[in-house]
């Protein structure tokens, strides 16, 4: 077993102690394939905004992502979006969208940057802000990103199983409020002046939603932030990543 599998073991089993395997068990994952479908097998189905979708995955042009109403996604949630972007620098000033939280109705949101992650936050609307402060991703090659979001605010992002940053939300910029907890993937919003959106190709996203109840912060020492009522997400990445190994 790896340094890491251990270490998400050891947080999923703090984890349960601190709040009940009641909150773990009560978990919602829609898992989308893209294999020639936009199902799931029972949930809400994605909807394509004009990309085109294959037999190994969705390929999505400027503002031609996907949207997802019906997870009940809200505050508590884990996030893994496997894809790339054909060129990070394409957009006017580098930034595409990669995730959108207020139905497009915000230019504050999860973007890449020169292939930089960054949570950007609008000037003045006191929304968080963190950005990794490496070169996250490369044009045309597949990555692995994990969000989650904690019952506490604390937001925090994953690249290939590694945390590229972890800050605190406290006025809901990352929560899910448009209708139906509506979840928009690699599209703009509608407010600002110019796109900031990119061409690329999404192999796969899954989605877990996690019962709404209040926990404890990180834990202690776990060296794993972000953790409590995500460590399914974290989880699920490992595995994936051990069966293709």
């Amino acid at each position: 077993m790896t340094k890491l599998a251990q270490a998400v073991l050891a947080c999923i089993s703090a984890t349960m102690m601190l709040t009940g395997a009641a909150s773990i068990a009560g978990a919602d994952t829609f898992t989308y394939e893209l294999n020639g479908s936009l199902m799931d097998s029972g949930g809400p189905s994605l909807v394509s905004q004009g990309g085109t979708l294959g037999s190994t995955g969705y390929a999505f042009g400027v503002n031609e992502g996907l949207s997802l109403r019906g997870t009940r996604a809200f505050d508590v949630y884990s996030i893994d979006i496997r894809f790339y972007f054909d060129d990070v620098n394409a957009s006017f000033n580098t930034f595409q969208r990669i995730l959108d939280f207020k139905n497009r109705q915000s230019d504050s949101g999860l973007y890449s940057a020169s292939g930089q992650l960054v949570l950007f936050a609008t000037s003045g609307s006191g929304d968080p802000s963190a950005g990794s402060q490496v070169h996250d991703f490369t044009n045309g090659t597949m990555a692995d990103l994990l969000v989650t979001r904690n019952a506490s605010g604390l937001f925090s992002a994953f690249v290939n199983g590694h945390l590229a940053f972890s800050v605190m939300d406290t006025n809901g910029a990352t929560t899910f409020s448009g209708p139906s907890n509506i979840i928009n993937f690699f599209m703009d919003d509608l407010v600002s002046f110019a796109p900031e959106a990119g061409t690329g190709f999404v192999d796969r996203i899954q989605v877990t939603t996690f019962p709404a109840v209040q926990v404890p912060g990180p834990i202690a020492g776990a060296g794993l932030p972000g953790l409590i009522l995500a460590s399914g997400g974290l989880l699920a990445w490992w595995r994936r990543r051990q069966k293709v190994a």
